[in-house]
């Protein structure tokens, strides 16, 4: 894997999270990227957690997508209708999965990707626990959205990339819990 594609992936991560660059590069070594004819290489299990003031932030990278193939991914039709049904939050408890799925069926995402320099993007997970206020009755909330790491784009394909990612945010609440840890 060739260290401009690691570099351009790893300063396009600090749009959402702030990664132990080192960690994150290993992962992205050893995996290695797509082979031409491949759509998607999931990575091995990696997880950093910081806090920042009042949150709690978990990044996970999971998969590496090629670009160059981006336009043979998307689902349309039948299958993007089965796959909207297989892979909804009333059946599929995988967030990996949900995100993944809601990128296959989303036309405009797989066009600025298969559109973009970069040959390859990076699929994460990023979860945000909010502390909330800090009286007596603390309320926890919890985002998990998908994170997808595009090198190069220009202000409107990062503004496209943050709309899907907020499009397909899932949102939790809790009580006077930590919802990372039980």
């Amino acid at each position: 894997m060739s260290a401009n594609f690691i570099d351009d992936l790893l300063e396009a991560v600090l749009r959402v999270f702030k990664p132990d660059v080192s960690a994150l590069k290993e992962i992205l070594i050893i995996s290695g990227m797509p082979e031409e004819t491949q759509n998607i290489r999931y990575l091995s299990y990696n997880r950093q957690v910081v806090q920042e003031d009042a949150a709690i932030k978990a990044f996970s990278a999971v998969a590496l997508i090629n670009n160059r193939r981006a336009a043979q991914w998307l689902l349309t039709g039948y299958s993007k209708a089965i796959s909207q049904i297989i892979f909804s939050p009333r059946w599929t408890r995988n967030e990996m999965d949900l995100f993944i799925s809601a990128l296959r069926c989303s036309p405009d995402t797989v066009a600025l990707l298969s559109s973009t320099a970069a040959a390859y993007s990076l699929m994460g997970i990023l979860e945000i626990e909010d502390r909330g206020n800090k009286g007596i009755f603390k309320r926890w909330s919890r985002r998990i959205r998908p994170a997808l790491i595009v090198p190069g784009l220009d202000a409107i394909g990062q503004k496209s990339i943050a709309t899907f990612e907020h499009a397909n945010e899932i949102r939790k609440s809790a009580g006077k819990k930590n919802l990372f840890n039980g």
